[in-house]
């Protein structure tokens, strides 16, 4: 049976300055955090999605990788509702934080739960026609480990990443190309024509604060153009000594 979710929600956004504004990375201006709080089959959540602001009219995410956070507990407790986590030949996916996948085109009935599902893009919103895929870096985060990104946690190598496969005249890494979605009402972009979507995480509301750092790869869209580079912080959630 499909059901969509009751959501009750508040909305917040955190922005988060660029750890070194030097000008060779001009284009990209900083992370921005958006948080929504939800609640589902008793569960209170808080939805973050963090997507990187530029300030060129063209400006392409072509790769974010590198995903860093120092602390290991905070690379756990992610809430996922995808095919890694289906649970009857119904289809009906379990909420869950003990499997998962971080692939944006395996959340299942993606308009219904698109606000439960831990998620990792590249511009676009979760479903079947994302085309967002892990880099190598995954198979090689842990030795032994072959899971790839179809886990319900983080590597803590520090190297994780993730490209938006080649499609021509795709334009969701463009800034304005994000798909400008709301959450129980609320919108998941602070600014869709400056911001470019990279991720999705769900967390169990009141958690403490985790900072995390991830470098993206961009141009400013043109055919053949070269990469720039920019590293900067982002946190989920408050921390009440630095408002």
């Amino acid at each position: 049976m499909n059901r969509s979710p009751a959501l009750a929600c508040a909305a917040t956004a955190v922005i988060v300055p660029l750890l070194d504004a030097r000008p060779a990375d001009a284009a990209f201006v900083r992370y921005v955090v958006t948080a929504i709080d939800v609640e589902h089959e008793g569960k209170e959540l808080t939805v973050y999605t963090v997507a990187a602001r530029f300030d060129g009219a063209q400006d392409t995410v072509l790769l974010a990788y590198q995903l860093k956070c120092s602390n290991p507990e905070h690379l756990k407790g992610f809430w996922h509702k995808d095919a890694a986590t289906l649970g009857d030949a119904e289809g009906s996916a379990p909420l869950t934080q003990d499997a998962g996948t971080w692939n944006p085109s395996q959340t299942v009935q993606p308009k219904s739960n698109r606000g439960l599902d831990s998620y990792l893009t590249i511009g676009g919103e979760c479903g079947g026609k994302n085309t967002t895929s892990a880099d190598p870096s995954w198979s090689k985060a842990e030795k032994g480990d072959t899971r790839g990104w179809a886990r319900h946690d983080l590597p803590a190598s520090g190297r994780a990443g993730w490209f938006l496969a080649a499609v021509p005249g795709a334009s969701a890494g463009r800034v304005g190309g994000s798909a400008s979605y709301e959450i129980a009402g609320k919108p998941t972009l602070e600014n869709a024509a400056t911001d470019v979507r990279l991720a999705q995480f769900v967390l169990s509301r009141g958690h403490a604060p985790r900072d995390f750092e991830l470098t993206v790869a961009f141009n400013g869209g043109k055919p053949g153009e070269a990469q720039t580079y920019a590293t900067a912080p982002f946190r989920l959630g408050a921390d009440p000594a630095k408002p």
